[in-house]
């Protein structure tokens, strides 16, 4: 096995010191939104949250490391680029210097002569000259003034202050931090806020850090449901590229300890770090010729990419690899491994807004809170906005909001003004109910189309959708089931009921079902490299309507689709009555019970 218990940690370091690029020739695969320079010192920082741990208990096995040779070159001959607000994107790579100074003091320091380490803590205290978003950033003043603080050099006491207040601004409760004043809680959540602050709290003030602590152990309750037994994390939000940072909150947890008050063993813990570890290490995601980590998410995708993505950039994966910190003989590595602990089926997790269904080998997250509030960020729509995220079918991204073939139609519900043949689907979420079995989201299209949608649990594989549609003009709709990987039509055959539509294939099955029965099946092929786990063509089985006049109309829709359990048939119905809709199985069975809204 990979990661086998007898040889975790050597298998890991020689994993980590794989992904490190051959040269910097990958640095002109693609651009960014910052200036070569940074993008340049970001490759130098990324790679330092797998080699300062790694080289912890002898650091001088460092200066032999490429990365950690040029960053000392640009010390020695003081060419770092100066820390402005226009240039503040290298405060994003001072998080693991901060780190490294706070952890390792004089150990990590002694690697700089005493005149270079004056001119590094000179340009490391331009940080608190410049002017920060607010959100996560705040944890990078907080990591370099703290650690600054712990070897006893020149800090900011008052940024350092500034930043711990602004963070106590975004707390929700319940383990839960917003990434700024908004509604985005995707997995900046679990690597920043509380990656960041588990590693502040071996070197920051008492009572904050305990605070840290605690509220680490309260998110693991909820974090722990974003993971499948296969190893994946449900792929949602931005910065997908990042990949197996997403276990990076469990490592953190595991090198400060703070993993012994949770409801986890050791074990299980271990097995949801390296069976994760294990997934991506199976997946193409590194170049063939210099080997570096690409953009993208199951393979290389571009398509994925943020504009603050540069080649560069995949290697925050590397947080993952602070659990290289502990020695061989620790607890960690010679513990067992454990398989995923026993779950409940459903989790409500409100502050994300999320339903999650676990099964066997997959899960699947019903959101009805989240949504890109930075217009500037591709496809937010896509990362944020579906109904449904799966770790198993991953999503698509839209390729042109012109033709359906190009739109992202799966897992969600678009319109388009007849004549035009361009679509669009739900962006901003204007209201949000969260009950037991199910979520409320209302949202609106132009100003002239009002939905209210309900997404409602079921079982392990399926959900249902009700849409409650105000339209004022003339519109047609289309609502997608999820993405069937290696579908193509020129080798399989869909199956149409009067109802229904059913992908299968060598993969497993997607299904979508009409239960109001105002709407006809079809399928939508989509091209290679629109799906974030599989650069093949795919399909998707929707569901669409003729043009709908102006006025209310009700949809109903039953979603189900697995890639490792057998297809099951299921009889749903829907009544309706004034003020409930009811969820019936086998026409007898009362299932969930749904208020209407009166948004």
């Amino acid at each position: 096995m990979i990661f086998s218990k007898s040889s975790a940690k050597e298998e890991l370091s020689h994993w980590m010191m794989d992904l490190l690029p051959q040269s910097n020739g990958y640095l002109a695969q693609s651009g960014g939104s910052y200036p070569e320079n940074i993008r340049y010192l970001e490759s130098l920082l990324r790679p330092l949250w797998g080699l300062v741990p790694a080289y912890s208990n002898n650091f001088s096995g460092l200066l032999q490391e490429k990365e950690f040779q040029e960053l000392l070159k640009m010390i020695h001959e003081r060419t770092l680029p100066n820390i402005t607000t226009e240039n503040r994107q290298i405060a994003v790579e001072l998080g693991v210097i901060g780190y490294a100074v706070g952890t390792f003091g004089t150990e990590f320091l002694d690697l700089l002569s005493m005149e270079e380490q004056t001119y590094f803590v000179q340009w490391l205290n331009q940080i608190n000259q410049i002017e920060f978003p607010a959100g996560n950033w705040y944890f990078f003043l907080v990591l370099v003034n703290a650690g600054l603080k712990k070897a006893g050099l020149t800090y900011s006491k008052q940024r350092l202050a500034f930043a711990l207040d602004g963070i106590e601004g975004f707390y929700l409760g319940d383990g839960w931090y917003s990434d700024g004043k908004n509604q985005q809680r995707d997995y900046y959540i679990s690597f920043a806020f509380h990656f960041y602050g588990l590693l502040y709290s071996r070197f920051g003030e008492t009572a904050t850090a305990q605070k840290f602590q605690q509220r680490a152990i309260t998110f693991s309750n909820d974090f722990l449901y974003w993971f499948d037994s296969a190893g994946r994390s449900i792929p949602y939000g931005r910065s997908l590229t990042y990949r197996f940072a997403h276990v990076s909150f469990w490592s953190a947890m595991v090198v400060t300890d703070t993993w012994k008050e949770t409801n986890l063993s050791l074990g299980e813990i271990k097995g949801l770090i390296l069976r994760n570890l294990r997934f991506w290490k199976k997946q193409p995601i590194t170049a063939p010729k210099e080997h570096n980590l690409t953009i993208g998410y199951g393979y290389n995708n571009l398509l994925m990419s943020e504009d603050y993505n540069a080649p560069g950039s995949p290697m925050w994966a590397f947080k993952a690899f602070i659990v290289l910190e502990l020695s061989e003989d620790a607890a960690f590595w010679q513990s067992s491994e454990e398989d995923m602990p026993n779950r409940q089926k459903i989790s409500v997790q409100n502050h994300a807004g999320f339903h999650i269904q676990t099964s066997s080998k997959e899960i699947v997250a019903l959101s009805s809170r989240q949504f890109g509030t930075n217009e500037l960020l591709y496809h937010s729509r896509e990362k944020y906005s579906k109904f449904a995220y799966s770790s198993s079918f991953g999503f698509n991204i839209t390729r042109d909001v012109q033709e359906l073939d190009n739109f992202a139609i799966d897992s969600t519900l678009a319109f388009s003004i007849p004549g035009t043949n361009q679509w669009q689907t739900r962006g901003v979420i204007e209201k949000t109910k969260m009950y037991e079995m199910y979520g409320v989201s209302c949202w609106q299209l132009w100003g002239q189309i009002k939905i209210i949608t309900y997404l409602i649990l079921i079982e392990d594989n399926g959900h249902i959708r009700i849409h409650r549609i105000n339209n004022q003009l003339p519109v047609i709709a289309v609502e997608g089931g999820f993405p069937l990987h290696d579908w193509n039509r020129k080798y399989q055959t869909p199956v149409f009921t009067r109802d229904t539509v059913l992908l299968t294939n060598h993969e497993g099955y997607s299904r979508i079902q009409e239960l109001f029965g105002n709407r006809e099946g079809a399928v939508v092929a989509q091209g290679p490299n629109s799906n974030i786990y599989s650069s093949e063509k795919n399909a998707i089985p929707v569901l669409k309507t003729n043009i709908l006049p102006e006025g209310e109309h009700i949809f109903a829709t039953y979603v189900s689709g697995s890639l490792s359990e057998a297809l099951e048939e299921k009889n749903y119905s829907i009544s309706e009555t004034a003020d409930h809709y009811k969820i019936q199985q086998n026409d007898s069975i009362e299932r969930v019970k749904i208020t209407k809204e009166r948004f």
